[in-house]
């Protein structure tokens, strides 16, 4: 998902980019609570007619599902900061909370995009000058970066 912004006091254009969550963290959240409710209620009701096996399964199953979900709210809380001003352009890239920043000269930045080699898989969106890259867009589909790769050198060049 990319959300664009302008800013006509400061003259820039900001591109945030980040993936499409389909449940927020506090929904996931209940989302697996009812299902650890349902999961434990049935391989109780096995267990008291004698089936008392289906319970570490059941528990094994939840941990799984569990971990799945913590992995998915994990990549979910990515994202990328793209800001074009009139001399720079900052990319500011956040992941597990930890941010990362650089910057290059307007003048000089090209986006590229590069197609994959191998059929199906993801093609990248690369901004650099001087030797330097940074992909930006990995959560993107394909028709998305195409999109962003425009739009952003519609931006850089006016």
């Amino acid at each position: 998902m990319v959300a664009t912004r302008f800013d006509s006091f400061n003259a820039s254009r900001r591109f945030l980019i980040r993936p499409n969550c389909s449940l927020p963290w506090r929904e996931t959240v209940q989302f697996y609570l009812g299902m650890v409710i349902i999961s434990f209620s049935i391989a109780i009701a096995f267990a008291m007619k004698g089936m008392w096996l289906i319970l570490p399964f059941a528990g094994l199953e939840m941990l799984a599902l569990g971990i799945a979900l913590y992995i998915v709210a994990l990549r979910g809380m990515r994202w990328q900061m793209l800001n074009i001003h009139e001399n720079c352009v900052d990319i500011v890239e956040c992941v597990n909370n930890s941010e990362s920043r650089s910057s290059f000269q307007r003048a000089w930045v090209q986006v590229r995009f590069e197609a994959a080699d191998i059929k199906g898989h993801p093609s990248r969106l690369l901004l650099g000058s001087h030797g330097r890259t940074t992909e930006i867009g990995a959560c993107l589909t394909e028709t998305e970066k195409q999109q962003l790769a425009r739009q952003l050198r519609d931006a850089l060049a006016s």
